[in-house]
């Protein structure tokens, strides 16, 4: 059997009619429809239409089989037959995971289609057929799965919710997993987190769309599954941090340049009110950890990391604000000076005690003997006369003061160096006059010779 069928009578997915002990031969019509209206028991899963079983008995020769009542094949496209067959599988894969989940614990599972008003016909003959839906009755309370494709519209979500919860009893927990719907997932960007306790990892984040927000207004649970893994979202919200008295963001690093654009967490189920969606990753097994229930105490015990990590982040960048707002309130530091002291110059008739350090007193001139340029002599006019800004001589006597000895700048301690000569150039030999060398020379000095 290629196409699945559904029965009303049990609720339940006929997988194989090997498997269907107890079916009936034909329509089987019964009070199965909206209300207690008669219809058939069969109903084709791709479009609507009631079956007829045929060959169910244990002598009939065919095989067993289901055909339209009409008698022609399904009026429903190849395509639209392939993907409710394939809704279906996942649901049957997503239970068999469940079985193996709880082993031994009595749990009843089963396959269910929970009737929703909108259908108008139990959910049976809608534009897209819902998959069926998974029921766990545990001793933890009845949990009640939808695994979809695609959420239907929010009408049908808040129909639907209100129709298991009356089915199921208002205790039922009811929840969705979604397929990635890869546009959804490309439009936000990761989230780079570390819990407290935990290594850095990324989290897919994803913007909530209308229907995702009308399960959670409903009471229900949103959930992703992908694989074996199973994402549980948490609330993610973007803000910019206001500046407070005595901070500064405009950090010049690079590094911290993005500090000022932050987020912060709420958990454990989003609201409208968050920016986006973060996804915690679990395994399927850490989901079904609990005895036949979901347990997301794992989640939120990330979720909680995650909130313990962002109070310490939040004051890491203010105290680095408060940092950089003080680093420029403060007065520029003076500029360091390397000049030396002065030294007053020294003068020649202070004493030897009041003088720098390394000035030595200076002898007294001797006319003709120390000064460079020797003293005229009385009646020789071969002398330098005086220099006119030199004082005339006091006349001698007692009282008076002699004439002060003018200030000469003291010698330099060391000589300097004088080089010393450089040797003579070395000139390349002169030839004498009349002296020439080869052949003509040699008959030129013949012919002077012979006419001498």
């Amino acid at each position: 059997m290629s196409d699945r069928v559904w029965d009303r009578k049990t609720g339940q997915l006929i997988e194989s009619l090997h498997q269907g002990a107890g079916l009936e031969t034909g329509l089987a019509r019964g009070p199965y429809g909206v209300g207690g209206r008669t219809c058939g028991r069969y109903v084709c899963r791709a479009c609507g239409q009631d079956l007829i079983a045929r060959a169910l008995g244990p002598a009939a020769k065919p095989q067993p089989h289901f055909r339209h009542e009409s008698g022609s094949e399904c009026p429903a496209s190849r395509q639209r037959r392939d993907r409710a067959r394939d809704d279906d599988q996942v649901v049957i894969d997503l239970r068999d995971a469940l079985v193996r989940a709880w082993p031994g614990v009595p749990v009843d599972l089963v396959l269910v289609h929970p009737p929703d008003p909108g259908d108008g016909d139990g959910g049976t003959r809608t534009a897209l057929p819902q998959p069926p839906a998974i029921v766990v009755c545990g001793p933890e309370g009845t949990v009640v799965v939808e695994r979809v494709r695609a959420l239907p519209g929010p009408d049908r979500v808040r129909a639907r919710s209100r129709a298991v919860r009356a089915q199921f009893g208002p205790g039922a927990a009811h929840v969705w997993f979604l397929a990635k719907d890869p546009l959804q997932f490309a439009r936000c960007r990761t989230l780079q987190v570390s819990p407290r306790g935990l290594g850095k990892a990324d989290h897919a984040t994803v913007a909530p769309t209308e229907e995702q927000l009308a399960v959670i207004a409903a009471g229900g649970g949103v959930y992703w599954l992908d694989g074996q893994q199973v994402l549980i979202p948490y609330r993610v919200h973007d803000f910019v941090h206001t500046p407070r008295e005595g901070e500064a963001w405009d950090f010049d690093d690079w590094r911290r340049k993005v500090w000022p654009y932050d987020w912060r967490i709420s958990h454990p189920v989003p609201a409208p009110a968050a920016t986006r969606w973060g996804l915690v990753p679990l395994s399927l097994n850490q989901l079904t950890s609990t005895k036949a229930a979901f347990s997301l105490r794992e989640a939120r015990e990330v979720m909680q990391r995650l909130e313990d990590v962002e109070r310490a982040r939040w004051r890491r960048r203010r105290a680095d604000a408060r940092e950089l707002h003080a680093s420029r309130q403060a007065p520029p530091a003076p500029a360091l000076s390397f000049q030396q002291p002065a030294v007053p110059p020294a003068r020649s008739d202070a004493p030897e005690a009041a003088r720098p350090a390394g000035d030595l007193p200076l002898p007294q001139l001797r006319p003709g003997a120390d000064a460079d340029v020797p003293p005229d002599l009385p009646g020789t006019g071969t002398g330098n006369p005086a220099p006119q800004s030199a004082a005339p001589a006091p006349s001698g006597g007692e009282g008076q003061q002699s004439a002060p000895v003018p200030v000469i700048p003291p010698l330099p301690r060391h000589p300097p160096l004088i080089p010393p000569p450089e040797p003579p150039a070395v000139l390349p030999p002169q030839r004498g006059p009349g002296k020439r060398r080869g052949l003509r020379g040699v008959l030129r000095n013949l012919l002077r010779r012979e006419k001498d």
